[in-house]
């Protein structure tokens, strides 16, 4: 096996959780992104963007699985933790990684991906933030075509209203 595939083996099951979860928010009228976070193995805590249901912008997936991990764990250190998204998290939900302790986050579709649906997303990135201080280790494009699917499915929904 190649480190590789060693690597995917790894997070594929993490991120797969992720995509059950943002297809089931898709499902509901939220934007298709789910996160899960893991701490050595264990998943914490997995949940979709609640943005629209709970009327709170700050509702992206990646900041509601933090809020729920620091709650169920009783603490704000998010240390060995790794958070799997769907999209690459905002400059928001990085911030509050770092200041979570989180240790790593892994996503699918790009920003670029989720750019191109909403037009709206702030275009702030990974190596500005990591040029300011940002202490998470981030990597892309895990399963990127699954979750480029969930924009996708999204997109055509969006154009239908």
């Amino acid at each position: 096996m190649t480190e590789q595939q060693a690597i995917d083996r790894l997070h594929t099951p993490h991120m797969r959780a992720a995509i059950a979860v943002a297809r089931r928010g898709l499902a509901a009228g939220e934007p298709p992104v789910g996160a899960c976070l893991v701490r050595q193995g264990e998943v914490i805590a997995t949940l979709n963007n609640a943005v629209i249901s709970e009327l709170d912008a700050t509702a992206h997936a990646e900041v509601r699985v933090i809020r729920e991990a620091c709650r169920h764990l009783r603490t704000l250190e998010l240390r060995d933790c790794t958070l799997y998204a769907t999209v690459e998290p905002c400059v928001m939900c990085l911030s509050a990684c770092h200041y979570a302790g989180v240790d790593r986050v892994i996503f699918g579709a790009s920003l670029a991906d989720m750019h191109a649906v909403t037009g709206a997303e702030l275009t702030i990135t990974r190596d500005d933030l990591v040029r300011g201080g940002l202490r998470v280790a981030v990597s892309g494009q895990c399963l990127a075509d699954e979750c480029r699917a969930l924009l996708d499915d999204w997109a055509r929904g969006l154009q239908t209203r």
